[in-house]
Parts: structure tokens; C-alpha cells; sequence
């Protein structure tokens, strides 16, 4: 097992590796030696600034921090530098400019990413003397915005993106892809969105985030990513913190995801993600109001199916059209095994969830995504392979909670801290169980239709 302490730094301008017993310390240039933000941040920030948008110095902070999250999370191993090929011990030492307030933060930091990630984190903060003060003078004409929305090319933040377009918001959206298959469906679901919505085109801000493969000589790579959601927040901050007519960023995700309670047994702790649960944007918002900021985080539709998003969505048809484009798969990369080009799988958890919403808001047989896995029976056959083990677990959480759906009251709580609200509360345990049921409704359909094929 290896330590790892990664120093962000304002005045170094190459990578430095002191290697001790059973640790490794990394200095990390957050600048250029001209002063300009390294790892894609300075793009995204000469586009803000063409629509008049400057991020603050607090703004910045938070940028660099999630920065310095990601790149440790991506390049520290869990296979090679945990005992247990999971749980790390990382350092993040970073200048910012009002220290006090992030040491008030500092375990709240610390808790936030420990229940995101499932690793042992830790913070030191010292005076950033390096200040962005010529930023101002770059900006362009300012741009008026109503809401500010993570876009990620998925379905649900392509619901959200056509119900606001629909409403004639003038709308920020701000978009994160660690590989070119999500990036391309971002751009190619733009596109589309631009040209219908001409007098109100959607902005995109898209961060392509990355660092070579050795940037820490003994961490390796490492793809679970489960800090990717601390960075998209963090950039809609970043973004957020030059806009103060706007105090609200969106995330939009369904309930069922968004809970993501363990379907069996053996999905348990950080092994199941954590994106968008309601304890981790509720720690987002507690820190941000500690640091001042006037910005809450929220989900929309905590109380939603993805079934019922798409139902309730204001232009159906153009969703149906824009659904081949939008990613929802964990592992679109996965379809090579089987010589395919990245597509959905068809069998992982937010696959089967996809195919759910899509029967439920538009019938058997209108889904027009390509699967590599279509069959629902040969799922079910191959129950205890790798293909065929999420429907076996969802059959299992599905049979249970029919059994007894009082249950869900409790299962709910099994991912991590919920507020002591009984009214909330009580609209978690309702939307899991129809999260549940939407799937039961999906499969049995499935394997209906199959059989009189």
C-alpha cells in the first residue's frame, strides 16, 4: 500500500516526485509559466469570458481543488496502491486564498468525498499568493442567463435541457467527458437542440479533462472515476461564481439513480455510486454556504422515474429523436470485446433503467437505441454471468419490495444519510418503489413479447 500526497502549486511549473518508504509526494503545476490554468481550464475559462462571465478567486479555488480530486482519482490505482483494491490514503495540499474559510470546510470536505469515493482523504491548506486579477479586463459582453444545468448527454439531462428550452430559458449548460464516445453525443445532441431552438440556442461549457497516463510516476491509472460528479459540480460552481443573477445549479437525475440503494447484498458502500445522492449535494450545499457562496445544488427530480421523466418530458417526439444520441450505459467502451464500436451494453444498471423509461413513455418496441445485449430472456438465461447478473439482482430487489413494500422505508436509508424529514423521506421510499416497478413492468413485457416472437 502507498500514501500519496499531491501538492497543487503556483510557482513550480514541472511535475516533482519525492518518493519516500510508503509514500509518494508529487508537486503539481496548477499554471503556466504565463499564468494560464493548466488541464483544460483555461479554455473553459476564455469561453466564460466571451460571454462576460469571470470566475471569482473563491471560484478559482474550488476549481483547482477538483482538479487536484480528479487527477488523484485517475491516476492513483486502487488495484495496485490499496490493501483492500479499493480504500486510498490521499493528500491534497493546495494554495487558496481565504485559508480560514476552507479549514471551517475542511472535514465536511473530507466526509463529502470520503462517502463519494470510499477513500481516506485528506486537506491541507495554505495562502495563495498568485492572483487571476488581469481576468477582468478580458471580459466580452456580458450574456444574460436564467438557469445554469449540468449537461452530461444522458437521458435525464437531455430531458431537462428540452423542458427548459421549451419554457424559452436562456440556459448555461455545463458538460464533463473522460472519453470522445460522451463528448460526441454531447456535440451531436447540441447541434440538433441549436437548430431547433434558434432564437434561444443553449451555451455549452464542456471541460476535456485530462493528464498523462505517469503524471504520478508509481500511482498507474485508474478508471472507476467515482470523483467525475466532484468535478462537473465544481465546474458549475466555477461557472456559477461569475454569474450572480443565477444562485441555483441543476442537476438532473431521477430518484431511483439518484438513491442508487444496493439491489443485492453484494452491491455495498462505494462499489455502488454516489453522484447525485441527496446527503452528497447536501454536503456540496452546506459547504458552499460555510465559504459564502450564494449557490445551492438541487435535483429537480428527486421524486422522478426515468420513466416519468421521459412521460412528463414537454416535447416527446424530439426526445424519441434525440434518444440514439444520448449516453446512459456505465461502459459504452465495453462493446469492443465484442468488435462493436462504443454502444450501450443493454444489461448494466442504468441500461436497464434506460430501457424501462422507454417502454413506459413510448411502448414496446420504440426504443431505437442499438444494444449489444437486446434479449431480456438470454439476459435471464445467462443469469450468473457478467452479462445477465444486474436483471437477476433488480428481479431480486423487484420480489422483495412486492412482498413487503413497506421495506423500502428502510432500504432507502442503506446507501448513506437521508434528513430526519418524514415527508421527504416518505417520497424516497415512493419513488424507489415505482423505480422498481418500472423495471418489473419492463422485463416482464420484455420476456411476453420474446416469447411469441
Amino acid at each position: 500500500m502507498n500514501r500519496f500526497k499531491l501538492i497543487g502549486s503556483y510557482e513550480e511549473f514541472d511535475i516533482r516526485t519525492i518518493s519516500e518508504m510508503d509514500s509518494e509526494i508529487v508537486y503539481i503545476p496548477l499554471i503556466t509559466e504565463q499564468g494560464i490554468l493548466r488541464y483544460g481550464v483555461s479554455k473553459v475559462v476564455d469561453k466564460m469570458l466571451g460571454y462576460g462571465i469571470c470566475p471569482t478567486e473563491n471560484g478559482i479555488d474550488v476549481m483547482a481543488i477538483a482538479t487536484m480530486v480528479y487527477l488523484a482519482d485517475t491516476r492513483i490505482s486502487r488495484a495496485k496502491t490499496s490493501q483492500d483494491s479499493w480504500t486510498r490514503e490521499i493528500t491534497i495540499q493546495i494554495p487558496v486564498i481565504d485559508v480560514a474559510k476552507w479549514d471551517s470546510v475542511r472535514n465536511d470536505l473530507i466526509r463529502m468525498l470520503n462517502f463519494l469515493t470510499g477513500d481516506k482523504w485528506n486537506f491541507c491548506f495554505e495562502k495563495r499568493n498568485f492572483e487571476f486579477d488581469d481576468l477582468q479586463s478580458k471580459i466580452k459582453e456580458k450574456t444574460e442567463f436564467e438557469v445554469v444545468s449540468l449537461f452530461s448527454g444522458g437521458m435525464d439531462s437531455l430531458i431537462s435541457t428540452i423542458n427548459y428550452l421549451e419554457e424559452n430559458k436562456k440556459l448555461l449548460l455545463i458538460s464533463h467527458a473522460g472519453d470522445g464516445h460522451t463528448k460526441s453525443a454531447q456535440k451531436e445532441i447540441l447541434e440538433v437542440l441549436e437548430d431547433k431552438y434558434e432564437n434561444i440556442k443553449p451555451v455549452q461549457l464542456d471541460l476535456w479533462m485530462v493528464f498523462e497516463k505517469d503524471i504520478i510516476p508509481s500511482g498507474f491509472t485508474d478508471n472507476t472515476t467515482r470523483s467525475r460528479s466532484f468535478l462537473f459540480i465544481a465546474l458549475g460552481i466555477f461557472a456559477l461564481s461569475g454569474l450572480p443573477e443565477v444562485q441555483k445549479l441543476e442537476v438532473p437525475e431521477n430518484g431511483l439513480i439518484a438513491l442508487n440503494v444496493p439491489l443485492d447484498n453484494l452491491r455495498v458502500g462505494s462499489h455502488s455510486t454516489r453522484t447525485t445522492h441527496p446527503f452528497y449535494l447536501m454536503m456540496w450545499n452546506r459547504i458552499l454556504d460555510t465559504l459564502g457562496f450564494s449557490i445551492s445544488v438541487e435535483n429537480n427530480y428527486w421524486d422522478r422515474t426515468k420513466g416519468e421523466m421521459a412521460s412528463e418530458c414537454k416535447d416527446k417526439d424530439l426526445l424519441l429523436e434525440l434518444m440514439k444520441q444520448s449516453v446512459s450505459c456505465s461502459s459504452p467502451g465495453k462493446a469492443r470485446w465484442a468488435g462493436l464500436p462504443p454502444q450501450h451494453c443493454g444489461f448494466c444498471v442504468p441500461c436497464l433503467i434506460r430501457r424501462a423509461a422507454m417502454l413506459k413513455a413510448f411502448g414496446f418496441g420504440n426504443d431505437s437505441t442499438e444494444y449489444t445485449k437486446q434479449s431480456v430472456t438470454e439476459l435471464r438465461i445467462n443469469h450468473n454471468m457478467g452479462m445477465g447478473i444486474q436483471l437477476r439482482s433488480f428481479e431480486y430487489a423487484i420480489e422483495r419490495i412486492q412482498k413487503n413494500p413497506e421495506i423500502a422505508k428502510l432500504l432507502i436509508h442503506k446507501p448513506g444519510p437521508l434528513p430526519n424529514n418524514q415527508e421527504y423521506l416518505n417520497g424516497l421510499a415512493d419513488v424507489y418503489r415505482r423505480g422498481l416497478n418500472e423495471v418489473g413492468d419492463f422485463i416482464h413485457t420484455s420476456l411476453s413479447n420474446e416469447v411469441t416472437k
